[in-house]
């Protein structure tokens, strides 16, 4: 996955990212898939009457494809998400997020302090996380509770270079 976001102006700021989609089911003939999906985004920060709230959406797979070893070829419909962030004092970050085919929603809180976060949330399931920040580089990791593909939790890592 690589994703680019650039500033446009202190309202609003643009991003894409862009995956490269690999499968490999394992004992199952013809079971390897490879494709591609863009998803662009938007945040919108409202600054009118000092509100600190930000709104951002993004569609999910707005371009992409699964090519399977059966010749098959798959494509996904798109999916909208919209969500609201609120930036509380000291410096805390609420968020609520609607996605999907089906109205979905989300809650989650960030605490944030000299480059270190803590996270913590609930989306059909706890998640949680922490960062530490510093220069141009940020360290994070995530728990997130995925009943719905496996038995087992999820655990994310991800570092991210910013210029």
């Amino acid at each position: 996955m690589l994703s680019y976001a650039r500033e446009i102006n202190d309202n609003l700021s643009l991003g894409v990212t862009g995956k490269y989609l690999t499968t490999d089911m394992t004992n199952i003939l013809k079971g390897q898939g490879y494709g591609y999906s863009i998803t662009p985004g938007v945040l919108i920060h409202i600054t009118h009457y000092k509100l600190p709230i930000t709104i951002g959406f993004k569609i999910d797979e707005l371009i992409n494809q699964q090519s399977w070893g059966t010749g098959t070829v798959e494509k996904v419909p798109p999916k909208l998400r919209l969500g609201f962030a609120y930036k509380m004092l000291n410096p805390g970050l609420f968020q609520i997020l609607r996605n999907g085919y089906a109205a979905e929603v989300a809650a989650g809180y960030e605490w944030s302090k000299e480059g270190l976060s803590v996270r913590v949330g609930y989306s059909e399931g706890i998640t949680a996380g922490a960062g530490f920040e510093t220069g141009h580089t940020k360290v994070d990791y995530a728990y997130v509770s995925q009943r719905d593909l496996s038995k087992d939790n999820v655990h994310r890592i991800s570092l991210t270079g910013k210029w």
